[in-house]
């Protein structure tokens, strides 16, 4: 009996033990088999990021205006200084005023007003600290022997040099009082070639017709601002003629009118051209304006008292103030 239990007992541990083996085993599995979904989870995850990643690296590139710019661009520092033409001599020049009157030995009319604008011209240049002589009624030349005289002197301790010319004209020249032409460029080449000029402007003030028509009027909107000066003008004239007027560098050279047409001087007050050009001197001079702005405002003035158009050329390199002391 004794050893019949005994192997009874022996038995059901043994059995006992088999089921343990098996629960341990089915266990294992079970672990097994859940780390081998997870790895196919986390797998299959790879696989669809690298494929998403595929994807987007086959996409087309898109043009550069269209892409927002979400980095912040390195702003370096670039100032732009503007250059302006040294004014710190004293004087700061020679201004030469050529004022032709008398042409009675010639069919030209005698230029009455032409003192008036040569007052005017002395007044406003001498305020600027420029050292002027005036040259009345000269022959074609001795226009020619004065332009010579003063491209030869020494201007090294200048800053600029200025010429007015008051006279009759035809395009691309102007008349001495026998009658006789002057080529513009004969005028402005003479100090392109100064050698103590170099670099420094050369400012040229030429109140004389460049032809002999009339510019036409244009009809405005009711409501658009028109003035017309009254008085009895006069036709600064001769006849036309086919020339140009060359420009060497750091020239400025401001024209009564347009070419083929003719300009207009008042027998008292002198010539509406001179007249707005001093007028806008005083005014711009003293507020630092630069002189071509201050020649876009003559040219606008004229234009909107008398059918005149005047004309601008320069060949500057930098920009040209002239100085002047505001009056109080």
């Amino acid at each position: 009996m004794d050893e019949t239990a005994s192997n009874n007992d022996q038995l059901s541990q043994a059995k006992n033990e088999q089921k343990k083996e098996k629960a341990s085993d089915k266990s294992k599995r079970k672990k097994a088999a859940r780390r081998k979904s997870q790895g196919s989870k986390e797998n299959l995850y790879q696989c669809v990021q690298k494929t998403n990643l595929l994807k987007r690296k086959r996409k087309p590139l898109q043009p550069n205006s269209n892409i927002p710019d979400h980095y912040r661009k390195k702003k370096h520092a670039v100032t732009r200084q503007k250059e302006f033409y040294s004014m710190s001599n004293s004087p700061h020049g020679y201004c030469l005023i050529i004022n032709n009157y008398n042409f009675e030995t010639t069919s030209l009319r005698n230029r009455s007003g032409t003192d008036k604008d040569k007052g005017n011209l002395t007044r406003v240049f001498e305020k600027m600290l420029f050292e002027v002589e005036v040259r009345d009624d000269l022959q074609a030349l001795d226009m020619l022997n004065v332009i010579k005289e003063f491209a030869e002197r020494d201007h090294s301790k200048m800053d600029a040099f200025v010429c007015c010319i008051l006279s009759h004209g035809e395009k691309g020249s102007v008349l001495g009082i026998d009658g006789k032409q002057v080529l513009i460029r004969e005028l402005t080449q003479p100090f392109a070639e100064c050698r103590t000029l170099a670099s420094k402007p050369k400012v040229f003030f030429i109140q004389a017709c460049q032809g002999n028509e009339a510019q036409q009027a244009v009809w405005m909107a009711d409501g658009q601002e028109s003035t017309t000066e009254k008085g009895t003008f006069m036709e600064d004239a001769y006849s036309p003629a086919l020339r140009i007027v060359p420009l060497e560098a750091d020239f400025l050279i401001g024209m009564a009118t347009v070419e083929h047409y003719q300009s207009f001087r008042h027998t008292k007050d002198g010539s509406i051209y001179i007249q707005e050009l001093c007028k806008q001197l005083e005014n711009g001079c003293p507020r630092k304006e630069d002189m071509l702005s201050i020649l876009t405002m003559v040219n606008r003035a004229v234009s909107s008292k008398i059918i005149q158009m005047p004309e601008v050329r320069y060949t500057l390199n930098k920009i040209l103030v002239l100085p002047m002391e505001q009056v109080s």
